[in-house]
């Protein structure tokens, strides 16, 4: 404990002696957080259980990212940096949604592939050497990467087995439930939580579409609404209607009480549609209150040549935002895992070769080490 003090210590007095050559080379480097939670990964991990391991295990990481960085860089999708978790790993987040679960696959396929090359320098070297150290990478990993390909959300195999089908999701759920079972720990219930949750909003997404197109023919009534309004003769009639309707919306009963996902899917529906219809009406009343204190204008002082008015041009304008945020959800909805035979058939043969390659090392190189011990 005395030595691990120490070494943190003198880390410690490095760093605040160069902090300000620090801070600007992480400021102007495109690659500043990732270098920054890398150093800060190495020494968590160097501190329980050495520098060897540190270096070998964050390099692991580290190319495995950088499989994921450049498959989305070959399908032109934006990522931001590699950031490292001390004890969890690293991750990326994408700036822009895979256009099918195709392309995710291609990205997620690109960090376990990169893994599998990330060791092999170490099969020579081991040879060589007989050092139980080259061993111990190639062992290393083949189980990263060989765990990084089971069958769930949010790891790379969940998201490239999503192509053949995404029922294959709850195989990946059992398998980690059982390693639960006998090996708890906080990184595995995280990904046992994030992929029920994956599983759970694909097995709703047939509701979640019911729900789109309601809100869709709402924003298309909205729209024919306010595109009427401009031809009014009177617009008491107009305000007195919708002030209406939204009085009767608003004394309905709150509809309480659970209701069983599936079962009962129709009383939800009622009820999201009650709740979209309030939604609108309410911004439809306060389009029509806004756009009734807006002051007429004429095009060259024309009185039989009105102005649009900016009022229901910006309501037109969000309305129609969002009606193609909702259609292109439906669109996503319908498609995303759809995948003609062929390419399915690839990413099987690419997901089992992989898998089993890295099988066979993961045996070699925990062989190895046994013999290294």
């Amino acid at each position: 404990m005395k030595k691990r003090g120490s070494v943190l210590l003198a880390i410690g007095a490095f760093l605040l002696a160069n902090l300000k050559w620090i801070l600007g080379l992480l400021k102007f480097s495109k690659f500043g957080t990732t270098l920054l939670s890398m150093a800060i990964s190495l020494g968590a991990y160097a501190m329980f259980y050495g520098w060897k391991f540190a270096v070998a295990i964050v390099y692991l990481i580290f190319v495995h990212e950088m499989g994921h960085l450049v498959a989305a860089k070959r399908k032109g999708i934006a990522t931001s940096p590699a950031i490292f978790i001390p004890f969890a790993g690293a991750m990326i987040s994408m700036k822009d949604h895979p256009r099918d679960a195709g392309t995710e696959a291609y990205l997620a396929y690109g960090g376990p592939l990169a893994g599998l090359v990330s060791f092999l320098p170490a099969l020579p070297l081991y040879w060589y050497t007989q050092d139980p150290f080259w061993a111990l990478v190639i062992y290393l990993g083949a189980l990263l990467n060989l765990f990084n390909l089971m069958p769930i959300s949010p790891l790379d195999g969940g998201r490239i087995v999503s192509v053949l089908s995404t029922k294959i999701w709850f195989i990946g759920l059992i398998g980690v439930g059982v390693m639960l079972f006998f090996s708890p720990g906080p990184i595995m219930v995280f990904i046992f939580i994030i992929g029920l949750i994956t599983w759970w909003n694909r097995l709703r997404e047939s509701y979640q579409h019911q729900v789109l197109q309601t809100e869709k023919e709402m924003v298309h009534e909205f729209l024919h609404e306010i595109a009427q309004w401009p031809t009014l003769e009177s617009s008491w009639y107009k305000r007195m209607s919708l002030n209406e309707r939204a009085s009767r919306l608003a004394q309905l009963p709150p509809q309480k009480g659970f209701l069983i996902p599936f079962l009962h899917d129709e009383q939800r529906l009622k009820r999201d549609r009650e709740r979209l219809d309030k939604v609108y009406t309410n911004r439809l009343l306060d389009l029509f209150r806004e756009w009734e204190r807006e002051p007429v204008l004429f095009i060259d002082s024309d009185p039989n040549r009105p102005a649009p008015s900016p009022t229901l041009e910006e309501g037109e304008r969000v309305a129609r935002q969002r009606l193609t945020e909702v259609e292109e959800q439906m669109h996503r909805l319908s498609t995303y895992y759809v995948a003609p035979a062929s390419t399915k058939w690839k990413v099987l043969a690419a997901y089992l070769g992989l898998a089993a390659v890295l099988s066979i090392f993961f045996v070699i190189g925990q062989q190895w080490l046994h013999q290294g011990f």
